[in-house]
């Protein structure tokens, strides 16, 4: 199905246009070309016993887990950042947990969805790559990895930072990167690292964890300057590492696209 559109098309599309083909079926892929310069999130929506620990768990980890909307229980419509869509349907793909297990992916939610859900929209970085190509500074996505780097826990919930990877081919590049991604502090901000990935327990590059689709399986070259940012993929992490009894997610990178520009949402 995800041929029916090509990449200049999806490109094209308005935000409430990518939603409506993706809740009619016609688009079950990745959403890294949908609507260029609008925004994107991940999703996380857990039992209402749970949303206060998780609303302060991302207050104190803000970095890969920047909240942009968070709905009231059992209500599927964001009203925020887009009060017309619906979450049940409106992402290409979904993962279903029990007890921190993975047992569904669903391109449909509704049948999982309860009264009890208050659902999390929070900012990808794919947001931010709109700005950094617009600015010319070319990278290479290396994947996502779960790593060494400790989280704060909060309550009941606790678990590892997963991080995005991304090369930049000249310094100047990274540099340029670093000053774009700061101000985008809703899509995840600066990096969290830069350099030697075994420093953060990733051992090789191009083999992320199981439960992380692989987007690249090159590694670095040695005039790379290789630098990773918090991911939005961190609250499965700890749905997972907390065994959280019940939660609907995004699948890695079929993310919801929101009506906001990222310039719109950009720190001043």
């Amino acid at each position: 199905m995800a041929a029916k559109y090509s990449r200049e098309e999806l490109r094209a599309m308005p935000p409430e246009q990518f939603r409506a083909i993706v809740r009619r079926g016609e688009w079950t892929d990745v959403t890294a070309d949908a609507s260029q310069n609008y925004g994107q999130a991940n999703m996380i929506a857990l039992p209402k016993e749970y949303a206060f620990e998780f609303m302060l768990f991302c207050h104190h980890n803000p970095r890969p887990c920047y909240i942009i909307d968070v709905t009231e229980p059992g209500d599927p419509h964001p009203r925020l950042v887009a009060p017309e869509a619906d979450l049940r349907t409106d992402l290409p793909q979904y993962r279903i947990w029990k007890d921190g297990e993975l047992i569904e992916e669903p391109h449909d939610a509704t049948d999982y969805w309860r009264d009890d859900l208050v659902t999390f929209l929070i900012g990808c970085s794919w947001g931010f790559v709109w700005a950094l190509e617009a600015a010319k500074a070319t990278f290479r996505s290396l994947g996502d990895y779960t790593t060494n780097i400790k989280l704060n826990p909060v309550g009941r919930l606790h678990g590892n930072m997963v991080c995005s990877c991304r090369a930049f081919p000249t310094a100047e590049k990274a540099v340029r990167a670093i000053q774009i991604t700061t101000r985008h502090t809703a899509f995840h901000g600066p990096p969290v690292h830069i350099g030697d990935p075994t420093l953060i327990g990733i051992d090789h590059i191009g083999k992320p964890d199981a439960f992380i689709p692989p987007w690249s399986t090159e590694p670095p070259e040695p005039h790379e300057t290789v630098m990773f940012w918090g991911c939005g993929i961190t609250p499965q992490n700890v749905v997972m590492q907390s065994k959280i009894p019940y939660a609907v997610t995004h699948h890695p990178g079929h993310m919801f696209v929101i009506d906001k520009l990222v310039e719109e949402m950009a720190f001043m």
